[in-house]
């Protein structure tokens, strides 16, 4: 028997029997039973209640006791973001308040307290131990992570958009990448700290629903901040040297170098929490306080079966699903990054993924891998381009090519002969709405007839902030807004509040925002025509369409967003 652990129960013994509360003829019951002597063991028989131990080993160590009584007080959510319910349960302790720069966290034994500095390192506060009974303990960690396992259950599809359209590289192959198991208990000891450390942070930001940790060296101190719904919230404080030792961590699981600082690297790891998969892309840059590393977080597993699941209105479905059953033609998703474009495609691809059906891939990066699909990776160092690729493609039989993007003259050209030939074309382009495509390809040599008797169909979209729906807020419209949205005076609107549920941001998630343009013969005929963008908008708009800034005003009105985060994806062009 380990040494420690017979002086721990030895101690616990002696410290029940001193007070009484623990007789000669219990201990033999418990014995007896066959089960070590520990503070469970002994709570469980009914020899003794846990505010007794509690009691000898506050006496014992001179710190105070946490004893509020059988009803327990709703602990403050904010205490769920200094530490993971993992940390939690494996070593049996609670927050239980902050006090300016002091945490107050419950223990069971002193056996516990051996965290203590590695708790202080995680949060920054300086840790004032409390000894409490195993059942308030208990019932404090349930309490606080209640409401949070709650919150980490945020709608399919913001969450599709937050796990894709992002820049990096995921495609070398599976065993390539690092695995981490979060489920794994760490070992004992400093390694164990340091690898429980980058657990709780890669919990935290799946709980969270975060697209992307930065882990950043300033001069001052080094930061971890987590990208939440589009935004930057900053996580973590460190001292450099626990900053170093978690970004080495990284490293090793990324299988990337430690030892090189001074150039980008690039790696992956699988990352498994009970059944769910999530392959984290990692990339480091050298900085002039150090090397920055920011992680991606990718599941593929978010990305919708239908389009509806995307936020496209019924009429926008309707038009993309009839232009991707098409033979032949191109079909441009456009927008910024970051705006869910990988998603859109992917789930255009699932739809179309048959086994009657040749799909081909050119990417940079394979984001996800998926079954049927003959995916592609870019690798310009060995002159595998898009346009390679491309001309590969075309040798292949394929009936369905999808191009990450279309970046220069030459791949626009053999896209456009593509779709020409026979074949449906699926691309993405940097701008701003759908419809400054067609100058952008203009822009690259393409003919406007070829546009017009291959263009099939132009989505733009962006992402917007969803409302809590817990705590938004109804208000009504007042009338110089109502005429200037085109929306009813009175009319409705909500406004972010903040709660518990939405860690007081009043969001919750994103919703894409969506503009579908179907080039019909009449709109190809302009194409042809060179007709100036202004009055492309105008017919598009008399044909019913809704662009962007109408669409978003559309989800402010049905209460999904604000009127103000509908407004910051809309070009003043377009109001």
């Amino acid at each position: 028997m380990n040494a420690t652990v017979a002086d721990d129960r030895a101690l616990l013994i002696e410290l029940l029997m001193q007070r009484g509360v623990l007789t000669p003829e219990g201990l033999r019951e418990v014995r007896v039973r066959g089960g070590e002597v520990t503070e469970r063991a002994l709570i469980a028989a009914g020899v003794v209640a846990d505010v007794d131990v509690a009691r000898a080993y506050a006496d014992y160590l001179g710190v105070p006791l946490h004893d509020p009584g059988p009803e327990v007080p709703a602990p403050d959510p904010e205490l769920a973001r200094l530490l993971t319910e993992k940390l939690c349960r494996d070593q049996m302790i609670a927050p239980v308040a902050t006090r300016g720069d002091q945490l107050d966290l419950a223990f069971i034994t002193p056996r516990e307290m051996l965290v203590i500095d590695e708790v202080q390192l995680l949060t920054g506060l300086r840790v004032r131990p409390l000894i409490a009974p195993l059942s308030v303990v208990e019932q404090l960690i349930e309490d606080l992570f209640r409401s949070t396992r709650s919150a980490a259950a945020f709608s399919p599809d913001a969450e599709s958009f937050e796990q894709a359209d992002l820049d990096g590289d995921l495609a070398e192959e599976e065993d390539r990448a690092g695995t981490l198991v979060l489920d794994e208990a760490p070992p004992p000891g400093r390694d164990g700290r340091v690898i429980r450390m980058v657990n709780q942070i890669l919990e935290h930001s799946i709980r969270s629903g975060a697209s992307d940790i930065h882990f950043e060296p300033f001069e001052d101190a080094c930061k971890i901040r987590m990208r939440v719904d589009g935004s930057l919230q900053e996580y973590q404080v460190l001292n450099r040297q626990v900053f170093i030792t978690i970004v080495s961590r990284l490293k090793i699981l990324g299988r990337m170098d430690i030892a090189e600082k001074r150039v980008p690297q690039d790696g992956a790891i699988a990352l498994k929490s009970g059944d769910r998969r999530i392959d984290l892309r990692v990339n480091t840059m050298p900085t002039v306080y150090g090397e920055k590393m920011v992680i991606r977080l990718l599941d593929k597993t978010a990305i919708p079966l239908d389009l509806k699941g995307l936020g496209l209105s019924p009429r926008q479905a309707a038009d993309i699903t009839e232009a991707i059953r098409q033979p032949h033609g191109l079909i441009l998703v456009t927008g910024p990054t970051g705006s869910g474009k990988s998603t859109t495609l992917y789930t255009c691809l699932n739809l179309l993924n048959e086994p009657t059906t040749n799909i081909c891939t050119a990417e940079d990066p394979v984001e996800y891998k998926f079954k049927g699909l003959n995916q592609v990776q870019m690798k310009p160092l060995i002159n595998l381009t898009f346009a390679t690729a491309l001309r590969a493609f075309l040798r292949q039989d394929p009936d369905i090519i999808m191009v990450g993007e279309v970046r220069d003259p030459e791949t626009a050209q053999i896209c456009m002969r593509a779709a020409l030939t026979g074949h449906l074309v699926l691309s993405t382009l940097h701008t701003n709405d759908a419809l400054s495509s067609i100058s952008r390809l203009q822009d690259m040599e393409l003919e406007p007839f070829m546009l017009a008797s291959t263009l099939r169909l132009l989505q733009a979209q962006r992402l917007v902030r969803r409302l809590c729906p817990s705590c938004k807020a109804p208000y009504e419209c007042d009338p110089e807004t109502a005429r200037r949205y085109g929306l009813e005076p009175g009319q409705p609107l909500y406004r972010p509040v903040g709660c518990d549920q939405c860690r007081g941001a009043g969001y919750f998630g994103r919703i894409g925002v969506f503009e579908v343009i179907r080039v019909t013969p009449g709109l190809a005929d302009l194409i042809q025509a060179r007709t100036a963008l202004p009055e492309l908008r105008s017919y598009v708009r008399s044909q019913g369409v809704d662009l962007l800034v109408h669409d978003a005003v559309e989800k402010a009105r049905r209460g999904m967003t604000s009127l103000e985060a509908a407004l910051s994806v809309a070009m003043a062009g377009d109001e």
